[in-house]
């Protein structure tokens, strides 16, 4: 072989080891970069501090705690208001403590009348929803003014007919012109008066209408006030009218 064509093929030979030579570091360059874990990797397998695994405990017990007591104290609430009987005297709130000192204040002034000896009662009767029907009950109140009285004896028709949320429902006001009288309920009134249905609402005004009636002369018909307004119509039962009895015969 002449010596020129031995050199070019040494030559081709050589590149082609060289090719080789280089695709081999290639390959194990990617290999070796490949096993290394990258500096997140790296990061994320460093141990978390002490520390900040004890912050983030306590922030967990934390929550769980906050979760608990909210829920505790939903739970409790939703039974006192729907399932169980608040213990008498028991204070919750700013109404509670209002009602409870209405309570003693009338207590007390009960106490004095009777221990002056000028304690006097009215003897009331109280037309109230039983069974499906108006009864009749006799109910024995402290004497005080009229208007005090007629409040009495309406708070006493709705504890007596079982109306939903009695104790939330006030009588706020009493007006008289001869006849007429005029009842300024709170707004818990007409939501009592749907949630009972119609019938059940028409048998409690007509308790209403008869107490007043029969122990108030001479009254003899009722209107609603509603929040100190007239009453809207189109409600279970109608408020905005005046309601009245027939007479007796």
């Amino acid at each position: 072989m002449p010596p020129l064509r031995r050199s070019a093929t040494s030559n081709r030979r050589r590149q082609a080891q060289q090719a080789i030579a280089e695709e081999e570091a290639r390959k194990h360059l990617a290999q070796r970069q490949k096993s290394r874990p990258s500096a997140f990797e790296q990061e994320a397998e460093k141990p978390t501090p002490l520390l900040l695994r004890i912050l983030s405990l306590l922030g967990v017990m934390l929550l769980c705690f906050v979760l608990g007591y909210l829920g505790t104290s939903w739970v409790v609430d939703f039974l006192n208001r729907k399932l169980l009987l608040k213990p008498e005297n028991r204070i919750e709130n700013q109404n509670d403590l209002s009602n409870f000192e209405k309570s003693e204040q009338d207590r007390s002034t009960k106490n004095i009348l009777m221990n002056s000896g000028n304690f006097q009662q009215i003897s009331i009767n109280i037309y109230h929803v039983k069974d499906g029907a108006i009864a009749e009950a006799r109910r024995n109140f402290l004497a005080r003014t009229r208007e005090d009285n007629i409040k009495d004896a309406v708070t006493e028709i709705i504890a007596m007919s079982n109306v939903p949320n009695s104790d939330k429902i006030k009588l706020l006001h009493v007006f008289r012109n001869d006849e007429s009288l005029f009842l300024d309920m709170s707004g818990q009134f007409t939501a009592a008066l749907a949630s009972m249905g119609k019938q059940k609402s028409l048998l409690l005004i007509t308790g209403i209408l008869r107490t007043m009636q029969d122990n108030f002369p001479p009254v003899s018909q009722v209107r609603f006030l509603i929040d100190s307004k007239p009453a809207k119509s189109g409600g279970i039962v109608d408020l905005s009218s005046t309601w009245k009895l027939p007479k007796k015969s």
